[in-house]
C-alpha cells in the first residue's frame, strides 16, 4: 500500500485545539480539510488513497478511509467518495462537452452574418424549425453557464481557506430562472456585507459574486437574443452578376447634377408634344381634387406626361386657397440604360441604380495600346471609385393671385414659408424687360433665394405669380425585372415641403436665360417659329389652364413640365470593360462623368448585420458568453493540476450533503437564520469529519477557521 498516507488524529476538545490537517488531492490549489471531533476515547488512523480507474486509465481522487478499530455502525464503512477527476484528457473532454457546442454555434453565426448568407424563400414551417434551433442554442448556453458557476462553487468549497458564502450555493441551480435570485438577500448579502476579514478571501467572494451576476444577466437575456440571432430576417439580398453583364455600363460624359442653370441652353426634343401631355394632366388634377374637409390629405398621382416610359409623381396642396404642387421624376438617362439580363437569372430580381464618380482613375488611357492593364486591374480601379445614391430632380411650384393697381405695384401673398411669403412687383419695370406682346413674364425675385418666377397676365387686370423651387434629391431607384418604368423611394414624403425645400441650401439656381431656352414649344415646328411667345411651352400651359379653370392647374402643370425638363439629358455613352478601347465606340469615362452602377437583388431571408438594430445587441451578449468560456477554459487548462468534478452537480446532491452534515454554530433557528444577511454571508466549506470519515459542510469563522458543531 505505497499509495496510502497515514495521518494520526488526536482528540480535539474544542476549536482552539483542533488540528488543521489536510491532504493534497492532486488538483489545482484544492484541499479537503480533515477535522475530527471524537466522542470516544479510542484512537484510530484514516488514510486517503489515490485509486486508479481501470476503464479510463486515469486516476480519480477518492477518500478511502482505512480505519483501525472502527466503530460499529449499522451500515459499516462507506465506499470511497469521488471528489474530482484530474488529468488533461478528462478535463478537455469535459470542457468540450459542456462549452464547445454553444461557442461553435455562436461563432458560426458570426461568420454567416459577416458573409451575408442568403437563405432564400422560407416557409412558416421552416421558420418554426429555426425557433426550435434557437431554443436549443439557449439551452446549451444555460448548461455552459451553470457548469462554470458550479466549477467555481466546488473550487471555493474544497479550498483550504475562505470557503464559499452560503448564499452563493444555489446560484448554479437556478440559472434557468434567476430573476427571483437576482433580487434576493442570498446574492447581495455576501457582496455588500461580507463576514470574512481576510482580504484575499474577500476578493475571491467579490469575483464569484460578479461572475454570478453576469451569468444571471446572460441567462435572462439569452432566450430572446438567441432567437434574434438564429432566425433570419426578410429583405433584399444582393446576388452576383455575370462578368459579361457587369462589364458593360452607361455613363454620362457631362455632369448631371448642376446647381447653376443661369446660362442659356439649347432644348428642343423633337417628337415630344406638350399639348397632348397636358391633356393627360386632366385626370391627374381630377384625382388630386378628390379631398374633402376636414381631413385634408396630400394625394399623390403618377402621370407619364410626355415620356411614357418615365413616370412623374405629382402631389398638390389640398387647400385650394394656397395652390402648391410638387413633382419628381427619374432621369432620362436611365431609360437608355439596358436592363441587366442573363441566363437562369431569378424571375423576381430587382435592380438598384446608384452612381459612381470615376474621378481621375481613368485618365491614364489604360485602354490604349501600351498600357498593358489586365481586366482584373481595370475592375480594381472601377471598384475603387466611390459609390453613392442616385439623384433626381424635385420641383415645387406655388402660385398666388394679384391685381394691377394704379401704381403698378401689385402684391402677392404666399403660404409655403420657403422664402418670403409677401412679394411686391414693379410691374411697369418688369414689362419693359420682356416682350410687350407676351402674356407671361420671366422674373428674378431678389428676395426668393435662387428661385425664378413666372408672371401670367390674365384678362381684366388679373395677375398670377408662380414661384419655382427645384433641387436634386437622393433616392433609392429600382427597376423590376421585365418592367420599363423605374420606381423611386424618397427619404421623406413628397408632400413634406419643409424637408425638401425649407431648410435646403442646395437649391438649383435658375435664371431667365435658362427659362427662355426651355420656353420653346416641344413639337415639330422649326426652331424659328417655336421661339415666338405664342408658340412657347408656357403659352401652351396658359391656354390649357384657362380651359381647365382650377386654381391648382398652373402649379401642377408647371411642376410636371419643369421636372421633365430637369430630368432630360442625352449626353451618354457606353463602355465595356472587357473590350479594348475604340475611339467614339468604347471610350472609358473621365473625371466629372457619372457612371450608372447597377446592383441586382432578390427578396427572401438571410443574415445581415444591418438588417436589424437588435442584431449587434444580441451578438454582444452572446460573444460575452464566448469570452467567459474562453477565460474559464484558460484558467482550468493552465493550472498546475487540471481537474473537473461532478460532485454536488444538482440541488438534490447538495441537499443530501447538507442533511448529512451536523448542525453548526452560527446559523441560529430556522426563522431567524434565513432572514439574516449575516447567515447568507457566512462562508462554508467541505471537510472530512466523524468516525465514518463522512464529507460534511462546515462553517468558516471570520478568521478562516471552522466553527464547532452546535450542541443539542
Amino acid at each position: 500500500m505505497s499509495d496510502q498516507v497515514s495521518i494520526q488524529r488526536d482528540r480535539v476538545s474544542g476549536p482552539e485545539e483542533s488540528d488543521d490537517t489536510s491532504q493534497g488531492l492532486d488538483s489545482s490549489t484544492q484541499h479537503l480539510n480533515r477535522h475530527s471531533i471524537q466522542d470516544s476515547n479510542t484512537r484510530y488512523q484514516t488514510k486517503f488513497t489515490f485509486v486508479p480507474q481501470r476503464e479510463s486509465g486515469k486516476g480519480a481522487i477518492m477518500l478511502a478511509p482505512t480505519i483501525r478499530s472502527p466503530p460499529k455502525t449499522p451500515r459499516g464503512s462507506e465506499p470511497p467518495k469521488k471528489v474530482c477527476k484530474p488529468g488533461i484528457l478528462s478535463v478537455v473532454g469535459h470542457l468540450a462537452l459542456f462549452h464547445l457546442p454553444p461557442v461553435v454555434v455562436t461563432l458560426a453565426l458570426v461568420v454567416l452574418y459577416s458573409v451575408r448568407i442568403y437563405w432564400g424563400k422560407l416557409s412558416d414551417e421552416q421558420l418554426s424549425y429555426l425557433q426550435f434551433a434557437a431554443k436549443g442554442h439557449e439551452t446549451l448556453i444555460l448548461v455552459s453557464l451553470a457548469d462554470i458557476l458550479m466549477h467555481r462553487i466546488r473550487y471555493t468549497l474544497l479550498q483550504d481557506k475562505g470557503g464559499v458564502p452560503l448564499g452563493f450555493l444555489s446560484s448554479s441551480f437556478i440559472i434557468g430562472s434567476p430573476i427571483s435570485y437576482l433580487f434576493s438577500l442570498e446574492l447581495w448579502a455576501p457582496l455588500l456585507r461580507p463576514v470574512t476579514k481576510a482580504k484575499r478571501t474577500s476578493i475571491y467572494i467579490q469575483l464569484t459574486g460578479i461572475l454570478i451576476v453576469i451569468s444571471i444577466i446572460l441567462s435572462a437575456a439569452v432566450a430572446p437574443l438567441s432567437a434574434i440571432a438564429i432566425i433570419p430576417r426578410s429583405g433584399l439580398w444582393r446576388i452576383p452578376v455575370p462578368m459579361e453583364e457587369k462589364g458593360f455600363f452607361i455613363y454620362s460624359y457631362r455632369p448631371l447634377w448642376k446647381t447653376d442653370l443661369s446660362q442659356s441652353i439649347y432644348y428642343h426634343n423633337e417628337g415630344d408634344n406638350l399639348d397632348e401631355a397636358l391633356l393627360q394632366l386632366r385626370s391627374t388634377m381630377a384625382e388630386l381634387a378628390q379631398r374633402q374637409p376636414p381631413s385634408y390629405t396630400w394625394r399623390i398621382s403618377n402621370s407619364s406626361f410626355i415620356a411614357r416610359e418615365r413616370t412623374i409623381s405629382i402631389t398638390a396642396n389640398p387647400i385650394k386657397e394656397h395652390p402648391l404642387a410638387i413633382a419628381t421624376t427619374p432621369m432620362k438617362i436611365l431609360r437608355d440604360s439596358p436592363e441587366v439580363v442573363w441566363e437562369d437569372m431569378p424571375v423576381d430580381i430587382l435592380t438598384r441604380i446608384q452612381q459612381k464618380l470615376p474621378g481621375d482613375r481613368f485618365e491614364s488611357e489604360w485602354d490604349l495600346p501600351g498600357a498593358n492593364f489586365t481586366v482584373a486591374e481595370k475592375w480594381k480601379r472601377l471598384r475603387q471609385a466611390p459609390t453613392s445614391r442616385w439623384k433626381q430632380p424635385i420641383v415645387a411650384v406655388e402660385c398666388a393671385y394679384g391685381t394691377e393697381t394704379e401704381t403698378n405695384t401689385p402684391t402677392f401673398m404666399f403660404n409655403s414659408n420657403i422664402t418670403n411669403n409677401k412679394v411686391t412687383l414693379d410691374l411697369a419695370q418688369e414689362k419693359e424687360k420682356n416682350d410687350p406682346y407676351s402674356k407671361f413674364l420671366f422674373l428674378e425675385l431678389p428676395d426668393s433665394r435662387t428661385s425664378p418666377a413666372i408672371l401670367f397676365l390674365h384678362s381684366q387686370k388679373t395677375l398670377e405669380l408662380c414661384r419655382i423651387f427645384s433641387r436634386w434629391i437622393e433616392t433609392d431607384t429600382w427597376l423590376e425585372h421585365g418592367e420599363s418604368v423605374y420606381r423611386t423611394h424618397l427619404d421623406a414624403p413628397l408632400s413634406d415641403v419643409q424637408v425638401h425645400f425649407g431648410q435646403s441650401t442646395d437649391l438649383i439656381k435658375i435664371g431667365k436665360d435658362w427659362l427662355n431656352s426651355t420656353s420653346r414649344n416641344i413639337n415639330d415646328l422649326p426652331r424659328e417659329e417655336s421661339s415666338s411667345p405664342e408658340n412657347s411651352s408656357y403659352q401652351s400651359i396658359m391656354d390649357f389652364c384657362d380651359t381647365v379653370g382650377t386654381k391648382d392647374c398652373y402649379p401642377v402643370s408647371l411642376a410636371a413640365f419643369m421636372a421633365y425638363v430637369l430630368s432630360w439629358s442625352d449626353d451618354r455613352a457606353g463602355y465595356n470593360i472587357l473590350q479594348p478601347f475604340q475611339l467614339g465606340v468604347n471610350e472609358s469615362p473621365r473625371q466629372g462623368d457619372v457612371i450608372i452602377n447597377k446592383e441586382c437583388f432578390v427578396s427572401g431571408y438571410g443574415y445581415d448585420w444591418k438588417s436589424s438594430r437588435t442584431i449587434p445587441l444580441a451578438f454582444s451578449v452572446l460573444l460575452l458568453h464566448v469570452l467567459i468560456v474562453f477565460i474559464h477554459m484558460t484558467i482550468v487548462l493552465w493550472s498546475r493540476h487540471p481537474w473537473h468534478s461532478s460532485s454536488w452537480g444538482s440541488f438534490g446532491q447538495m441537499m443530501v450533503l447538507a442533511l448529512r452534515s451536523k448542525a453548526l454554530d452560527g446559523l441560529g433557528s430556522v426563522g431567524a437564520g434565513v432572514s439574516s444577511s449575516k447567515t447568507w454571508s457566512t462562508s462554508v466549506s467541505v471537510r472530512v469529519v466523524g468516525d465514518e470519515d463522512r464529507l460534511e459542510m462546515a462553517i468558516q469563522n471570520e478568521k478562516g477557521g471552522h466553527s464547532q458543531y452546535q450542541e443539542g
